[in-house]
């Protein structure tokens, strides 16, 4: 193992030390949500409007530039997912419930957006009360762009019947109201709309999952013509948004080493990368309130940037020399570009908003999202290299008491939290988790195992059909490592993951039973088929999806007999550790069946076992209640089975 982390670690957070004695605040302070949880800048610069969580309470509220909170709003009613500005007084809130339709097999995660006028504090949600809407459908608050007037938004939603396959029109609604109407006509292979200035409609992207036929097509006049086909598994191309000149469409293609930005003109010719190679993942891309790409994120433990906007490569530019030993995060921009706000984490200021200004290169601070966590509390933290079984280097991030010093600190307790995706990947950010359990004083160690996004496709690719094994491989020869280093006790490790990171924590109990004292499965996957099953019932058997899952857990052999021998509900009688499973019974993704199956398996085996239910909750945690209760739940459980003080 080569440890290359602890020179990153002071490279990229210089101002740190490692603290003789650090406070240890409460573990509320943890496990509630961020304060501010999504935030975006006004059209003219002058304010924010922000989703605030403040105790069991979330608010949204628009914070004045330089003065402070000027508006609150409740909207504990629905669970508040994003929030963003149509214009300097009227936002839009999008929110999300889980619930059911009759006719509709699965309860599913309903979605809306909401306008709200800042100066009467009027609210719609827009397209509620429009004719002929699809009675069952998460996508409703997504906007595709703006309308011909002032006011007008335009949004795909889907139409049509229960019992029919439903189309995705393109509907135009009014910020004041809650109708809508047609603009558009789509089809039931519709998948997405792009919209240029004015209202006009662009393109649209089509897939048919019976015949596999992907199809994008540019609309000049009132005719449709097609300048992509292709017939693929999965909708073939990962179409971003709109060029800014309106000439053709952005989308993301793989160089094998990393990923780049191309474009597809309105006749059908492809072109570029129209930004320069980096080698690097794509993990995020901006557009403004049009869809227009301007830039886009690279993934990496810190990321880095690339704009097509000179001015917004600027503001960043000179976010880097104000803040080098951050992890920076642009959110948003001012339609002049004068004011920026960003997302940072710095170890001398904490997890805070920010609003960069370029006409003076000044800071302003919105808000701490975590007030009560004081800087000298926040875990050291380091990035590590070593070598899985077949020589495939694998990199992760470690997170240490704050008081941890390299040389003298020796093999400590530890919890292993494999992410989840498992096309994820674990960065320097505050993770709530990571830094609770290491304040109180265990090393915890995030892999970025074989399958995890951001380290190029290659490397993705490698854990397709390396469910339960390879890529568990590269979990437990992290653990390996570290203990050969000195750093990790391995009479003393736990591990705890939520989603994939569920289910590779099952799968260490069942596959790797010596190396763990305790297991904590969060909203996992533990019957493979059972899950692939579920798709099936829900999306259709040709669903493009239902391939996706195949190819990534089987690399396309999803035999029941393979997908049996990686699944760990069938391997109960393995487990020597006591484990621990905690599932939201609202969780739409993975339903909590799969925990229950789960725990009848270790029941039926005479294994020590719990399973909490988080009542109402999802599979984001999303719930200020239950993420408080999820916390509570794994420290009463670590500290029982993994005690600091033997």
């Amino acid at each position: 193992m080569r440890v290359f982390g602890f020179l990153a670690f002071l490279l990229l957070f210089g101002g740190v030390t490692a603290h003789a004695e650090y406070p240890k605040p409460a573990l509320d302070a943890y496990g509630a949500l961020p304060q501010i949880s999504s935030a975006e800048i006004s059209p003219d610069g002058t304010k924010v409007a922000a989703i605030a969580n403040i105790g069991n309470s979330t608010r949204a509220i628009i914070v004045e530039i330089g003065v402070g909170v000027k508006t609150q709003i409740g909207v504990e009613k629905a669970k508040a997912r994003g929030i963003g500005f149509y214009d300097n007084d009227h936002i839009i809130l999008r929110a999300s419930e889980t619930t059911s339709t009759f006719g509709v097999r699965n309860d599913y995660e309903y979605s809306g957006a909401f306008a709200i006028n800042l100066e009467t504090m009027d609210i719609n949600q827009l397209l509620i009360r429009t004719r002929d809407l699809y009675p069952a459908q998460s996508g409703l608050g997504k906007i595709a762009g703006r309308g011909q007037k002032p006011g007008d938004v335009l949004m795909p939603a889907f139409t049509g019947g229960l019992g029919a396959e439903p189309d995705l029109d393109l509907m135009v609604a009014k910020l004041g109201s809650s109708r809508a109407r047609r603009y558009m006509r789509g089809t039931s292979d519709t998948m997405d709309w792009f919209v240029g200035d004015g209202g006009r409609v662009l393109a649209r992207e089509r897939y048919k999952n019976r015949t596999n036929e992907y199809r994008v097509q540019w609309r000049t006049g009132d005719k449709w013509t097609d300048i992509y086909e292709a017939e693929s598994d999965s909708p073939d191309l990962r179409l971003l948004g709109v060029a800014v000149d309106e000439s053709g469409l952005i989308f993301i293609e793989d160089e094998g080493e990393g990923e780049v930005l191309m474009k597809l003109a309105s006749d059908g010719t492809i072109s570029g990368p129209i930004i320069p190679d980096r080698n690097r993942d794509i993990d995020r891309y901006y557009t403004d309130n049009g869809r227009k790409v301007l830039g886009v994120r690279y993934a990496g433990l810190v990321p880095d940037y690339a704009f097509l906007d000179p001015a917004l490569q600027d503001s960043y530019d000179k976010m880097i020399a104000q803040l080098p030993n951050a992890t920076i995060k642009m959110d948003s921009w001012s339609d002049d570009r004068s004011k920026v706000l960003y997302s940072v984490f710095d170890p001398a200021l904490g997890d805070v908003w920010l609003v960069h200004s370029r006409e003076d290169d000044g800071l302003s601070l919105i808000a701490n999202s975590r007030p009560d966590i004081p800087i000298e509390a926040v875990g050291f933290m380091m990035s590590i290299e070593y070598k899985s079984t077949d020589d495939l280097t694998i990199q992760a991030i470690v997170t240490a008491p704050p008081d941890y010093d390299p040389a003298t600190s020796g093999p400590m307790p530890t919890l292993v939290m494999p992410h989840g995706g498992p096309a994820s990947y674990d960065r320097f950010d505050f993770n709530w988790r990571a830094q609770y359990f290491a304040n109180r004083g265990y090393l915890v160690v995030q892999p970025n195992f074989r399958g995890s996004s951001g380290f190029g496709r290659e490397f993705q690719r490698a854990g397709d059909g390396e469910w339960g094994n390879a890529m568990q491989d590269d979990i437990t020869e992290g653990v390996k490592a570290l203990a050969a280093a000195g750093m990790v006790d391995l009479d003393r490790v736990c591990i705890a993951g939520a989603s994939y990171g569920g289910y590779a924590a099952l799968a260490g109990a069942v596959f790797t039973p010596d190396l763990y004292q305790c297991v904590i499965a969060i909203a996992p996957v533990s019957d493979l088929n059972m899950m692939l099953n579920d798709e099936k019932q829900a999306r259709g058997r040709d669903h493009w999806v239902v391939g996706y899952w195949e190819g990534l857990i089987a690399d396309g052999d999803a035999r029941r007999a393979k997908l049996r021998a990686i699944s760990p509900a069938n391997f109960a009688e393995n487990v020597t550790a006591p484990v621990l499973l905690l599932h939201g019974n609202d969780d739409t993704v993975v339903p909590i069946s799969q925990s229950t199956k789960m725990r009848r398996a270790l029941r039926s085996a005479g294994k020590s076992v719990e399973l909490v239910k988080l009542k109402g909750e999802d599979h984001w945690l999303s719930s200020a209640e239950t993420r408080l209760q999820t916390l509570q739940e794994m420290d009463r459980f670590i500290a029982t089975h993994l005690p600091l003080d033997e």
